[in-house]
């Protein structure tokens, strides 16, 4: 297995209703990694819906269990 020499990083994280995404960005800012999760797609066993209401003309997104 090739040996990976180590480097300086910085993840980034972003928290929604809707997924959870990842970056990770070296000393330079270049992106080497990125990745998400969807939780209608990726964790459909927790039987989270993702739907939009709309009510006195105001939307609304709420992420429904099921």
């Amino acid at each position: 297995m090739a040996e990976h020499a180590a480097r300086r990083c910085c993840l980034g994280w972003d928290f929604s209703t809707q997924q959870v995404k990842v970056v990770a960005v070296d000393a330079k800012l270049n992106v080497f990694y990125e990745d998400s999760v969807h939780f209608d797609r990726d964790l459909p066993e927790f039987g989270a819906t993702l739907e939009a209401h709309t009510e006195d003309n105001r939307a609304a997104i709420n992420l429904v269990p099921e």
